[in-house]
């Protein structure tokens, strides 16, 4: 039945019923929104005008949560996805929809986030969409990204239980992604549309080196094997690569292996080649050990007019043509004088305080992660950036100790790219206490920007402009930049 009939009332809808719906538009998060007898429902991977058979997997009494079974009839402006894993891999929500249709979709998210989730009194809250501004396409709509990770495993894993123990099975050792909500196995994959052009012949490289070798592959249950992920950066303006194998062994075990990593150092552009070891049982190593093998230990990159040395790990954006973009808005928004202090909280290797250096007095910058200081320092050498000074800590921390208000510098305007949980609240509170004239709020969580910007509206700032910039086609992310002048 479709949304339009009627059905049995809302609180006899059960997990496991089937029904048939019209998908009506697409919500944060990148979920399509349908609706049964009046009650709200969210269906990941459904897009706009398409009629959907869906299960009902939680009924959450105010809405429903929802998987497609079967798509009854398309909708008018989908499109044939480009990638040929595109319904299987996750990894793009929207590559059956144009371009064009993405940024409206993500601009209207942003807008109704903020009229509905930010809490500030109604009529405040519905003046807020007015201020978002045209969404900032990115310059690549695919082959942006200029990092990529990779998943060694298992096509299938089965398992037996033998004398009161839990036997594991492994079967067609595999390259790929872990699908959502399968992280035992790994879907293969031969191209990423997402990725470097040059994706697809790598893989077939890997591949070739895995059946060569007969490396174990790690087993996230018995947490036994060798081979744990591919890690692939490229510098985009530099045309630089780095391909790190990240791997469970210690150096003895390595070294005899090392020749047989080395068959990758011959590829065309090739600047880095690592082994790194991760004896832990998280994906990411706390405390890797790096072993180059050949060239050096990072990959360069250039924003504008600066360059970036990335290691393995470090957190750079991963759309450099639509990262450059972002800054400027930032720049923009900021408005800067030669005379304005500014302060870069949450400021990772230090990009964006380096690129606005240029425009103020000074810049400081405040990070809790030592590597990303480290490659902050090391970056603003390179770049010859003598007014800009790091602090290391959370920046709630750093912001009510080192750098309290009426201590030794007064902000004039105050930077943010919190995570996506967003602001700590002892950081909002002390932003707030050092009253800057402006705040530059960079989000890449529109839901938890809305609750921090009602915040700093009761805190005597309003709302010049929120400028949402996609760094992410066919995925639901949003990147948006927020203007907050002092009252």
């Amino acid at each position: 039945m479709l949304n339009n009939e009627p059905v049995e009332a809302s609180s006899a809808i059960k997990p496991g019923q089937d029904h048939d719906i019209l998908i009506e538009k697409l919500t944060f998060g990148g979920a399509g929104l349908g609706s049964i007898n009046g009650q709200k429902i969210f269906v990941p991977g459904a897009i706009p005008g398409q009629k959907v058979k869906v299960r009902i997997v939680k009924n959450k009494g105010s809405y429903l949560d929802a998987k497609v079974v079967q798509v009854l009839s398309r909708a008018i402006e989908e499109i044939q996805p480009r990638c040929s894993h595109f319904h299987d891999c996750g990894g793009c929500t929207w590559q059956n929809l144009p371009y064009n249709k993405q940024i409206d979709y993500k601009e209207n998210i942003v807008r109704e986030t903020l009229e509905h989730l930010t809490p500030v009194d109604d009529e405040l809250r519905k003046q807020l969409p007015g201020r978002v501004l045209r969404i900032i396409p990115s310059p690549q709509v695919f082959h942006y990204r200029n990092k990529l990770e990779l998943s060694f495993g298992y096509q299938h894993m089965r398992a037996e239980e033998k004398n009161g123990k839990r036997i594991y099975f492994d079967e067609n050792p595999s390259i790929g992604f872990h699908q959502s909500g399968n992280w035992e196995t790994v879907l293969p994959v031969s191209e990423c549309h997402l990725y470097d052009e040059q994706i697809g012949v790598l893989l077939q490289d890997v591949n070739r080196f895995m059946q060569d070798t007969k490396l174990p592959v790690y087993n996230p249950k018995t947490h036994k094997g060798m081979l744990r992920s591919l890690l692939l950066r490229r510098g985009v303006q530099t045309e630089e690569h780095m391909i790190a194998f990240v791997v469970k062994a210690r150096k003895k075990e390595l070294e005899p292996l090392f020749q047989h990593f080395m068959r990758f150092a011959g590829r065309s552009g090739l600047s880095s080649l690592q082994v790194i070891e991760n004896h832990s049982v998280s994906d990411r190593p706390e405390d890797p050990v790096v072993h180059t093998l050949v060239g050096k230990p990072t990959v360069t990159e250039r924003l504008f007019d600066l360059e970036f040395e990335i290691s393995p790990f470090s957190f750079f954006q991963t759309n450099t043509l639509a990262a450059e973009k972002l800054y400027k808005a930032i720049a923009d928004g900021a408005d800067l004088s030669p005379r304005d202090t500014v302060l870069d909280a949450y400021c990772g290797m230090g990009t964006i305080g380096q690129y606005l250096a240029r425009y103020c007095d000074k810049v400081i910058g405040v990070e809790s992660h030592p590597t990303a200081i480290d490659d902050a320092l090391k970056s603003a050498g390179k770049n010859r950036i003598s007014n800009i000074t790091f602090y290391k800590g959370r920046t709630e921390q750093v912001l009510h100790n080192q750098l309290k208000h009426g201590g030794k510098y007064a902000f004039d305007v105050i930077v943010v790219d919190p995570p996506r949980p967003g602001l700590h609240p002892k950081a909002r509170e002390a932003i707030l206490a050092h009253a800057p004239k402006k705040i530059v709020y960079v989000s890449c969580n529109t839901s938890t920007f809305a609750r921090d910007l009602g915040e700093f509206l009761k805190g005597g700032y309003e709302l010049r402009t929120v400028q949402p910039v996609d760094l992410f086609p066919h995925t639901a992310h949003i990147e948006t930049v927020a203007v907050l002048q002092k009252k």
